[in-house]
């Protein structure tokens, strides 16, 4: 069997989409299992649209997810020239021809194609130029395009995912290689880098269904062996429709930013499509590269499940290295914009929190939303704890209890609630009553983790002086 070599090529005219992630994933895992070559190739021909930052951004998040390329990165508008030669070997072959219609003549014929409630195809008409009259237009410099010529027949061809798929060339437009200014076009572009990149399996999305039969037929054109192609289902959000950046994140970087783990995203996004043998949810990457096969991937379109996400990532967090969540939550702008400064905190510190926190997070940003409180005092307290548990009765009891903590001595968890609760005994009221409090002072908040081992972590001083504060304020 021939080497197995896939290639990812993205666009610079954006970030790298969750869907373009996916697509990725699946090369790689293909490529991975196979024993093959991923490969990368910036489709950067559109110098008005492509970004050199987007690239580099693209690059980065493929990075950051665990993917690199087996081989140097190809960057597509290095090889327009190439492009060009193939293109007029296309037409030297009698396999493409030149079209002198201009952009105003073609808008005129989609206008009557319009009122005539037809879909638009190009009529051939410079098909059908004399020689003569092509040699008077190229002796004037008569501006042109070339377009392929599509041949009579049917375009077949094995899809791994979705099987046998034909299409009838009567359906496909004689469709431009070249543009009338000498640049080569998308299409002919992808064709040549993928047979000289020696490209043996085209895995990619559905919304490229309809370009692969113009691809076959080229390759046959120029007597090329034709790939395998496997188009992918799409991804849509949980209203069922297109994922949009309007309803959803849908940049791979906004996922980091958001403080999601990059292996429990790479799962995450394996199973948009995919699915094991056993149902099996939360797998490490090399368990995926081993069970990955596309006889297990739907042919329907996925589902992006917010809750399910949220799920897996959870569970990478609560099984992660905690030196290693520790480096992730330092370089998180979203505790940085929010105000928590981790730099400020040992690393002793900040495991202590994220041991005690680990069960409540979905992602590291939740030490902010959750736990915001054991990195800065609170400015204000949770305004229903305050009328239901700041009662009369008990605001000198917990007073006095304060008075006590500042000489206690003894500050773990256990020997704190213990001395709580006697206190409690004491004065003959609900402990309860008194660790309300205890949690609302010095969180600002009704619901914590277990409000000793909570104090514990944040010392005496930083304990007594948000009760303190609590009680001047209340």
């Amino acid at each position: 069997m021939n080497e197995i070599r896939v290639r990812f090529a993205p666009s610079p005219t954006g970030f790298l989409h969750v869907g373009g992630a996916r697509t990725a994933i699946f090369n790689w895992l293909f490529a991975k299992n196979k024993k093959g070559k991923f490969l990368l190739r910036i489709e950067d021909t559109d110098p008005e649209r492509s970004k050199s930052e987007l690239s580099e951004q693209i690059i980065r998040s493929m990075n950051w997810l665990g993917m690199t390329a087996d081989e140097p990165i190809v960057y597509q508008a290095l090889n327009i020239e190439r492009h060009k030669q193939v293109a007029l070997e296309l037409l030297n072959s009698g396999n493409a021809y030149r079209a002198f219609e201009t952009s105003e003549e073609l808008e005129e014929q989609r206008k009557i194609a319009q009122r005539s409630k037809v879909p638009f195809k190009y009529n051939r008409a410079s098909l059908n130029l004399s020689e003569e009259t092509i040699s008077k237009y190229l002796a004037e410099g008569k501006p042109y395009a070339i377009r392929f010529k599509v041949p009579d027949g049917i375009t077949e061809f094995d899809d791994i995912v979705h099987g046998k798929t034909s299409f009838k060339n009567s359906d496909i437009d004689d469709f431009v290689i070249m543009r009338s200014d000498g640049s080569p076009v998308y299409m002919i572009a992808v064709v040549v880098d993928d047979y000289d990149m020696k490209i043996s399996h085209i895995i990619r999305g559905d919304d490229h269904l309809s370009n692969t039969p113009k691809q076959i037929l080229m390759y046959k054109a120029l007597g090329w062996d034709v790939p395998q192609f496997a188009h992918l289902p799409m991804i849509l959000d949980e209203e069922k429709k297109k994922l949009s950046k309007r309803r959803n994140p849908v940049s791979t970087e906004e996922y980091k930013d958001k403080g999601y783990l990059p292996e429990a995203l790479f799962n995450f996004l394996t199973l948009l499509g995919f699915a094991p043998e056993n149902n099996a949810e939360v797998l490490s990457i090399e368990e995926l590269i081993k069970i990955f096969t596309f006889e297990r991937v739907n042919k329907k379109s996925a589902v992006f499940d917010m809750k399910k996400l949220n799920w897996i990532n959870s569970e990478y967090i609560k099984n992660a290295d905690t030196d290693k969540l520790i480096g992730i939550a330092k370089g998180s702008k979203y505790l940085t914009e929010n105000g928590i400064d981790l730099t400020k905190f040992t690393d002793v510190y900040i495991s202590s929190v994220i041991l005690l926190m680990k069960e409540r997070l979905n992602t590291l940003n939740d030490l902010h939303d959750f736990g915001a409180y054991f990195f800065k005092d609170p400015e204000n307290f949770d305004e229903k704890g305050i009328v239901k548990y700041w009662i009369a009765e008990i605001r000198p009891v917990f007073r006095e209890f304060s008075e006590e903590l500042k000489i206690f001595e003894n500050w773990k968890s256990q020997e704190l609630e213990e001395k709580l609760r006697i206190f409690a005994e004491n004065r003959q009221i609900k402990a309860a009553q008194l660790i309300h409090l205890l949690r609302l002072s010095v969180t600002g908040k009704t619901v914590s983790p277990g409000i000793f081992e909570v104090i514990e972590i944040l010392g005496k001083v930083s304990t007594n002086r948000r009760i303190y504060n609590f009680l001047q304020k209340n």
